[in-house]
């Protein structure tokens, strides 16, 4: 994408398509040459399984660009049920600890 040489030792999902150096054993079944839009669309777009941030749900990709571009991201977990884990064990951290 960034007009790097890239090498390849083993076989990637990326290797084999005719936009690598490939050093390792590929799979027959890569030996078609595809373009690198084809790749990129390939891993970006009809490979992957999304899940909207806001509802937890399978969405297509255009919806994750939206949420992107919106900057709308999952709401980070909550940690006081760790904390609470945490006070519940630090009378026990000479079990752990020597000295």
């Amino acid at each position: 994408m960034r007009g790097v040489k890239v090498t390849c030792l083993g076989a990637p999902f990326y290797a084999g398509w005719g936009l690598t150096v490939d050093r390792g054993d590929v799979p027959a079944r890569r030996g078609t040459l595809v373009p690198l839009e084809g790749l990129i669309h390939a891993t970006l777009i009809d490979y992957p399984r999304y899940l909207d941030p806001v509802s937890g749900q399978p969405c297509p990709v255009e919806l994750i660009v939206e949420r992107l571009a919106a900057g709308i991201s999952p709401a980070p977990p909550s940690l006081r049920m760790l904390a609470k884990l945490q006070g519940l064990l630090s009378s026990y951290a000479h079990i752990w600890r020597r000295g």
